[in-house]
């Protein structure tokens, strides 16, 4: 039996329509279309997502009552088998409005169940994270800021959603007047992770085909 598609989605969060991040969100769904998966781009700044969590969205607290919309994008992403975060480097943190993102769409997912006992909204989902920015990697190693991120989407986010396996890509020297050689270089980076990807979901797509017959 095939199984069906991979599934993948893109959260873009930068408010530059033509920043180099959009440039990555484009080539990453370029690169899924080539292998012949699935992927849909959110940006989440042109959609107007509203990052502040509402007090009825807290989980497990009195009140608790997510609005439909939010439950409908929870539901997505548990059917999603790629999701690939792409945001600057600011102050030494992702944009704001991604921390709304994951607050408001990922952490009611882990809340969020229909039926059955509670599972992790993301154990089928590989999580990708790619980042930009101006100044070097050596320097945000330097100030802790590597790691921090590290320790926050590959070991906490990853085990809280339940994700079998996370990624992670950071793109240094972005600034408005780099080269186009120098973009390129970095483009090719994103094709090669998305290579890689792409064939780790397909071959789990196949493995849980197998498993269920």
């Amino acid at each position: 039996m095939t199984p069906p598609l991979v599934e993948q989605q893109i959260i873009l969060a930068h408010p530059d329509p033509d920043s180099f991040c959009a440039s990555v969100a484009e080539q990453w769904l370029k690169r899924a279309h080539k292998h012949h998966q699935n992927c849909t781009a959110k940006d989440l700044y042109r959609e107007g997502f509203d990052p502040v969590l509402k007090i009825n969205e807290r989980p497990g607290k009195p009140g608790y009552a997510p609005p439909e919309g939010l439950v409908a994008e929870c539901e997505r992403l548990e059917a999603t088998d790629v999701v690939v975060l792409v945001y600057p480097m600011w102050f030494g943190a992702p944009p704001a409005m991604l921390k709304g993102y994951l607050e408001r769409v990922l952490g009611n997912a882990t809340a969020f169940n229909r039926d059955g006992p509670v599972e992790r909204p993301l154990r089928n989902t590989r999580l990708v994270q790619i980042s930009t920015s101006a100044t070097t990697s050596s320097w945000l190693a330097e100030k802790g800021v590597q790691s921090a991120m590290h320790a926050l989407f590959d070991r906490y986010l990853a085990d809280v959603l339940g994700v079998p396996q996370a990624y992670r890509l950071h793109l240094d020297g972005i600034t408005d007047g780099m080269s186009q050689e120098k973009g390129a270089v970095e483009l090719e980076k994103v094709n090669l992770l998305a290579d890689k990807v792409c064939a780790d979901a397909n071959a789990a797509r196949w493995d849980r085909a197998r498993s269920s017959h």
